[in-house]
């Protein structure tokens, strides 16, 4: 890597994580060694602070964190948040309402913790999801029984929320039917998911606020992606690397396109640019 990149900022599915999602060895030993030259690395992910990859929770040398597709920066050493974007719980409350009538499984992110209905999640099978996206959403819920009920009993601000659908046909329709609201923004990162932010709350912003608060400057930072929730991330960077197994509208913004996740794609591009 480049001596002048300081941060590298790398999406968790289908981008750092392999199929089987985990970390390889040799993913892991380059992201070391590039730490062990004082380079920050930096999860950007849609997930919650909860649902760090262990690999990366045991590298006592990673500091800093963007989740919740930039709704939140935490410093994992003194357990903070530095930067959120969020929205507020009034306004969530709406959009359920608004919700509720398409055939979706509706989730929400508060305080670092994922949070999922009991009757969805109990039943997964009716989603007919990939063994991924179904092990993403298992691994990383708390189950509640009602939404609305608890937003009203823990009513403090929400990263995102996450939706799930059965069919794409649903997802399309409620894509379009979001159109009407213009105090927010919402992109996807796996099959048959939308991810709703509040209005100007994506990676991209993450990624520049934590390089202000580190005093870098955009030439110094990398990026790596491989789906639509990656996008203002990849723009924001100064060098944007987009993997193999990636959207085709996603590599149109790459500076470089490196091998696939189940090729260490993000460590090898890490040592090219070294």
């Amino acid at each position: 890597m480049k001596s002048e990149i300081k941060l590298v900022a790398a999406d968790m599915d289908g981008t750092l994580l392999d199929g089987n999602r985990v970390i390889t060895k040799y993913t892991q030993n380059t992201i070391q060694k590039a730490l062990d030259r004082g380079v920050h690395f930096v999860a950007a992910t849609g997930r919650a602070v909860n649902s760090l990859p262990k690999e990366l929770a045991a590298m006592e040398k990673i500091r800093y964190g963007i989740f919740s597709n930039g709704a939140t920066i935490y410093d994992l050493h003194e357990q903070k948040v530095l930067y959120k974007n969020h929205f507020q719980p009034e306004r969530v409350l709406e959009l359920i309402q608004f919700l509720r009538s398409f055939d979706v499984m509706i989730s929400i992110s508060q305080n670092g913790q994922a949070y999922g209905e009991r009757k969805p999640m109990e039943n997964l099978d009716y989603y007919e999801l990939d063994t991924n996206t179904r092990e993403v959403v298992k691994g990383s819920r708390k189950i509640i029984e009602n939404l609305d009920e608890y937003i009203k009993e823990h009513y403090e601000t929400i990263e995102k929320m996450t939706l799930i659908f059965r069919t794409m046909e649903e997802r399309a329709k409620v894509w379009e039917e979001l159109k009407q609201f213009e105090d927010i923004q919402y992109s996807s990162s796996l099959p048959k998911n939308l991810e709703i932010s509040t209005k100007g709350c994506n990676k991209g912003d993450g990624l520049k606020h934590l390089a202000e608060a580190l005093g870098l400057k955009k030439e110094e930072t990398m990026a790596f992606g491989d789906a639509d929730n990656d996008t203002e991330m990849l723009q924001e960077a100064g060098i944007a690397v987009v993997m193999e197994n990636g959207l085709d509208s996603v590599k149109k913004i790459a500076d470089y396109i490196t091998v696939s996740n189940n090729e260490d794609g993000v460590a090898k591009a890490m040592e090219k640019f070294r």
